[in-house]
């Protein structure tokens, strides 16, 4: 009877063990794996094995995802992919971590390297031609859009420095494209294409290389500054002027 009632309580103790495990995670036992599994990402990541650092972030994200080291995992892995050069893949997860964890302590890290992804889509400048800053360069401005945030949002951060040198060098790009285009329209003589290019500089760029004051400097010569509405009035009386030319040079071979 003694041995009945013995066997009794230890199997209602084991179900209730086990119905509590059941129903509450251990969360001491699943943060542990969830840190080993992250950490042996961080080592593969430093070591350059990249493949191995995804699979072992990608399984801290779907295994762990509610452990304290699924936000850190996201951005582990958007570095990654950054790394692998899948820039996109890179801006994905940056952009999911972001709108997720907006006041995690990661955050600024993430959106400059979410620039810095941007940054790296930059035409090629592979032979110089054509120039790079000829060619589609939108990654470029969004990229200047994403660090400009960054400096707003994170004035103290560590990665300031940083962000504004990957900042210049982003605008140096931008700023050439609109020089090229202004001494373009300054060789054709449309001063008004010269005058809004040197506005767009003006008010978007702070130029800081001696080079391209000097070309502004040239440009100034070339279309002295006056106001938009009077460039283009000049080159529409310049149209009338050509149109009328060619009718009456038409009309003199008739």
């Amino acid at each position: 009877m003694m041995k009945k009632i013995f066997f009794a309580l230890l199997f209602t103790a084991l179900s209730a063990i086990l119905f509590s495990c059941s129903k509450t995670p251990v969360i001491r036992s699943t943060e542990s794996d969830a840190d080993k599994i992250y950490q042996e990402g961080l080592f593969y990541l430093e070591k350059g094995d990249l493949t191995n650092a995804e699979n072992r972030f990608m399984k801290v994200i779907s295994d762990f995802s509610y452990s304290k080291y699924e936000p850190d995992a996201n951005v582990a892995l958007g570095k990654t992919y950054y790394k692998k050069e899948e820039y996109m893949s890179a801006i994905t997860v940056f952009e999911t971590f972001l709108k997720r964890h907006p006041n995690h302590e990661l955050s600024p890290e993430a959106l400059l390297y979410k620039g810095n992804s941007y940054l790296a889509q930059k035409p090629s400048s592979f032979f110089l031609l054509p120039n790079p800053a000829e060619k589609d360069i939108a990654v470029v401005e969004t990229a200047v859009s994403v660090y400009r945030e960054f400096l707003e949002k994170y004035p103290e951060d560590k990665n300031r420095v940083e962000c504004e040198k990957k900042l210049e060098e982003a605008e140096a790009i931008l700023i050439e494209k609109d020089l090229r285009i202004a001494e373009f329209y300054a060789k054709k003589k449309k001063c008004a294409g010269v005058f809004l290019r040197l506005q767009h500089i003006s008010d978007n760029f702070k130029v800081t290389t001696e080079k391209n004051q000097q070309r502004i400097e040239k440009l100034n010569e070339k279309c002295p500054q006056k106001s938009k509405e009077e460039y283009f009035k000049i080159e529409t009386e310049e149209k009338v002027e050509e149109s009328e030319y060619k009718t009456e040079k038409d009309e003199n071979n008739e």
